[in-house]
């Protein structure tokens, strides 16, 4: 086959995965479903598969400034007050996380970088973007161990919000605003977010900057968004279901099964880094936010649950929670993850390979 009959092949499949995923109501499906997929029938299959990396670094840009876009100025505004405990909390989940890869590292034998790149509490497409970037991970361990967080965590944390006994400690705090107005037409707001974050990219790529398909599209468009007041425009859902479509698919010819170390460690060690992320939150939630930050416990633990702004944000509104003090606490904890950890990550890399 040729490649662009392999790309076809390729991306049939990938849809076929990431419909099927979402018939069965399967978390996050456009990403998993083709990731699934595209990695089983690559490895029981003879079919030739084709999937230009220059798709993957395009979707990633773009998810990198839906990413971006979310810090608002009314967000920054109201950040500088809560910046104290944002931090404490943040660095509590991030030692659970150290405590992991630890664990990782002495029991299932995995090299340090790798167990701490499985362990950071990120978002699944972003983490394994940062691994593909830095040379010498196996990128295998970091999505098992990833995909088994995001299951676990997408699934039950929307249950625990809905627990009974914590259905009357809701609050209905009106939301930030997330724009502003401006006369700029929208076709001259999208090619220059586009322009911009291409020239970030390249810039992040040229300076050797960790994760620069990602890094890039989020400073220049906090910078453009919040500082120099041109506003972001929003990125259809279509449209990030293909960003997502296109990186799963990416990542399941990445994959490789046979390179996945000590399988009856992995697994269990997974479920509990999730689970004790998922209790450190809900512990903070009812000990610390009512009386830090004055708020429910709903809202408290939607805002330190480790699942990303947008799937945390959907169950935010429809329990009812402060929007506003959620989409703070998931923005800062991702600035703070993809802006400090990759040069920990890089690092660590370096100090592992010296060895």
């Amino acid at each position: 086959m040729n490649n662009t009959v392999s790309f076809l092949v390729t991306a049939c499949i990938g849809l076929v995965g990431a419909f099927l995923f979402q018939f069965l109501h399967i978390p996050v499906p456009f990403l998993l479903g083709p990731m699934v997929a595209v990695l089983i029938l690559s490895h029981v299959t003879k079919w030739r598969f084709y999937w230009p990396k220059a798709l993957r670094n395009y979707s990633l840009i773009a998810i990198g400034y839906s990413l971006g876009a979310a810090f608002t100025g009314d967000i920054l505004k109201n950040m500088y007050t809560h910046i104290p405990m944002m931090t404490f909390v943040t660095l509590l989940t991030f030692s659970v996380s150290l405590l992991f890869s630890w664990l990782l590292t002495k029991f299932a034998k995995v090299d340090y970088p790798t167990a701490l790149t499985s362990s950071v509490p990120g978002g699944l497409t972003q983490i394994l973007a940062l691994a593909e970037d830095l040379k010498g991970i196996n990128l295998t361990d970091v999505a098992f161990f990833h995909t088994i967080r995001v299951i676990l965590i997408v699934v039950l944390v929307p249950f625990i919000v809905h627990i009974p006994a914590l259905q009357g400690t809701t609050s209905t705090l009106p939301s930030l605003t997330t724009g502003t107005s401006t006369t700029l037409p929208i076709w001259l707001l999208v090619v220059l977010y586009i322009f911009a974050c291409i020239v970030a990219y390249r810039l992040f790529k040229r300076w050797r900057i960790p994760a620069a398909t990602m890094l890039g599209p989020i400073v220049v468009t906090i910078i453009l968004n919040v500082f120099v007041g041109i506003p972001a425009f929003d990125i259809p859902e279509w449209f990030m279901m293909l960003c997502q479509l296109i990186v799963g698919t990416h990542i399941g010819l990445m994959l490789h099964p046979e390179h996945l170390t000590h399988k009856k460690v992995m697994l269990p060690l997974s479920v509990a880094s999730a689970l004790a992320l998922i209790a450190v939150a809900f512990l903070m939630a009812v000990f610390f936010m009512p009386a830090v930050e004055n708020t429910s416990i709903v809202t408290g633990f939607l805002s330190l649950a480790p699942g990303g702004i947008d799937q945390m944000g959907i169950v935010g509104h429809e329990v009812h929670a402060d929007v506003s003090m959620i989409t703070m606490y998931q923005v800062f904890r991702m600035l703070f993850i993809y802006l400090c950890v990759p040069p920990m990550i890089t690092y660590a890399v370096k100090r592992y390979r010296a060895k």
